[in-house]
């Protein structure tokens, strides 16, 4: 669940002439802010709020695309490629929003950041629960605000993991089948591969170093 939750150190629009690393602070301030007190349960309309922050920072039907692959993306009817970027968000939001505790329970230490090509690369070290973990985001800013468009966890890229696993289901069940997954039918548990499984770490309440 790493990626996901790392998530949750970044939302959307920022000002012009922000770097990507001050995005990535000023947001975390942000959502930190919006989270209610320790050991309180934010109410549906604060999940809601904080789940729509941290979705704005997303480029999520780039992602989507990448997870499936331009190839595959470009066959699927345009019809069923709304209903698997729509079931795509859905269960994007639900996973991110379930990771809200451990977010306020994560140190995070920001490093300098890199340019690849038209990406900027902001490394991060975070430490979830004694455990320290490496976590690169891959943002891309497009008029004027940053989005995340990849996130590499201890050198594994999210939009790779899923990439490999929805190839998989959809070669032994289709895209209807990748669809159902997503939205929480058939064997929703198998989704080995994606990050809210293959990677888990996160964003959270410790220090922006």
């Amino acid at each position: 669940m790493r990626a996901l939750i790392a998530l949750t150190l970044f939302t959307a629009a920022v000002a012009h002439g922000e770097t990507a690393t001050q995005a990535l602070k000023a947001r975390d301030a942000e959502i930190r802010a919006a989270l209610p007190k320790q050991g309180t349960e934010p109410t549906p309309a604060q999940r809601k709020q904080i789940e729509n922050i941290l979705t704005r920072a997303v480029d999520l039907e780039g992602m989507a695309k990448g997870a499936l692959g331009s190839d595959t993306w470009n066959q699927t009817p345009p019809a069923k490629r709304k209903k698997f970027l729509d079931a795509f968000t859905s269960r994007f939001r639900k996973v991110t929003g379930e990771q809200l505790d451990q977010y306020r329970s994560t140190d995070v230490k920001y490093l300098p950041e890199t340019k690849d090509g038209d990406d900027t690369i902001v490394p991060t070290e975070v430490v979830v629960k004694g455990e320290p973990t490496r976590i690169d985001y891959r943002m891309r800013q497009e008029n004027g605000n940053w989005r995340i468009v990849d996130i590499i966890v201890d050198d594994v890229s999210t939009v790779d993991n899923y990439r490999s696993s929805f190839n998989r289901i959809i070669k032994k069940e289709g895209m209807d089948g990748l669809i159902a997954r997503l939205n929480g039918a058939g064997k929703k548990a198998d989704l080995d591969g994606t990050p809210e499984k293959s990677a888990s770490s996160g964003g959270g309440k410790g220090s922006s170093k």
